[in-house]
């Protein structure tokens, strides 16, 4: 019974700290560890009552509203209607470089904040914070931090799409050699985007097949005038989709089968290792509503909010969670993948970055 007395007792403690930080105008990044740690059993109750107080959370998101975020902050705010949420969405530099320069102003306005590179250039920054979610334990080692700055809500790999129409079943190329046919040459356009255009193309190939092969590759490349499209891949798609390009390079397959879904003549091949990279959500340093925000990272890694994400045709993370169709995953496709760790694309992107527009940009 005193057990249950000092366990309520540490509870009580941790969400009155964070809760009249609110009142005063900010969470300091002590109250939001102590919150985004607690393991103890109580946890969940904790979580709850203190984000009765809150009754908000601002997630800064790469996710695209009606695909993903939006059927996610419902169904979260179904669960706790308490909670009102609240989404900012931009690209993976853009929503890093807003909570930047945020904080470097001292407002404090996102509790959580996803992307393939947000984390790793928020880590940086020192703008994070620990977590512990019970909902990540049964997902593999390569999709958690180890020392817990960021979880895996969702997988891309982006593949090789083409119209249908304008490239018969059967004859798109298959393999990166099949790409130096002449047939395509001027026929292929792709994203400059660093964070999942081009320049990870160039850190694909050079990762896979090894930096002299790599070069020699991308030498051959460069003379097939592919077209540099100043917008995401999910524009590049489109513009295949209405027949503007016979082939997309370097675009997520499952927005290759939603748009396909849909009656558009497009489909995908997976060139392998297909390019792979991982969808992490963190957690802000001063976060302003640290227990709804727990809730909510314990929510979007849970079998429930991995299972909206599959619903609405993206990759889940969890193992236990299966894509909506069974060949977005590499063991469904019977694809192999190349996941080069967002740490180390970090630091050799501004490399192929700089490759990318030496060989397919400036020498056009």
């Amino acid at each position: 019974m005193r057990g249950h007395r000092v366990a309520g007792a540490l509870c009580a403690a941790v969400v009155t700290l964070a809760v009249a930080g609110c009142a005063n105008g900010g969470v300091s990044a002590r109250q939001v560890a102590q919150v985004a740690q607690y393991t103890k059993g109580d946890r969940t109750n904790m979580l709850v009552e203190g984000a009765k107080k809150e009754k908000r959370l601002v997630w800064y998101t790469t996710l695209i509203p009606t695909e993903v975020s939006k059927p996610m902050a419902d169904a979260f705010h179904k669960k706790y209607p308490f909670i009102t949420v609240q989404l900012y969405r931009g690209d993976s530099n853009q929503v890093a470089q807003k909570m930047i320069q945020e904080y470097r102003a001292r407002s404090y306005r996102a509790d959580v904040v996803d992307g393939s590179g947000t984390s790793t250039l928020l880590r940086k920054a020192g703008f994070l914070q620990k977590f512990d979610s019970p909902e990540l334990k049964s997902f593999p080692s390569r999709f958690k931090d180890p020392e817990g700055y960021w979880g895996t809500e969702l997988l891309y790999y982006m593949v090789l799409a083409y119209n249908t129409k304008l490239v018969p079943q059967g004859q798109p190329p298959k393999t990166y050699q099949d790409l130096l046919d002449p047939k395509w040459k001027g026929k292929m356009a792709w994203s400059t985007s660093a964070g999942s255009g081009a320049p990870t193309f160039v850190g694909n190939i050079l990762t896979s097949m090894g930096q002299s092969k790599g070069m020699a590759y991308l030498q051959q490349l460069a003379k097939q005038d592919i077209h540099n499209v100043n917008s995401s891949g999910r524009t590049v798609l489109d513009q295949v989709v209405a027949g503007q390009f016979p082939i997309a390079l370097q675009v997520f397959n499952h927005q290759v089968t939603g748009s396909r879904a849909d009656g558009a003549p497009v489909d995908w091949v997976p060139l392998q290792p297909v390019t792979s990279q991982l969808g992490r959500i963190s957690l802000a340093a001063k976060a302003p509503h640290p227990h709804a925000a727990m809730l909510f990272l314990d929510f979007m890694f849970s079998k429930e909010g991995q299972q909206i994400i599959a619903d609405h045709g993206d990759i889940p993370a969890s193992p236990a969670v299966p894509a909506k169709l069974a060949a977005l995953k590499p063991d469904g496709g019977r694809f192999t993948a190349n996941y080069v760790p967002a740490d180390q694309a970090s630091a050799q992107m501004s490399q192929w970055n700089s490759l990318y527009q030496r060989l397919f940009v400036e020498a056009g």
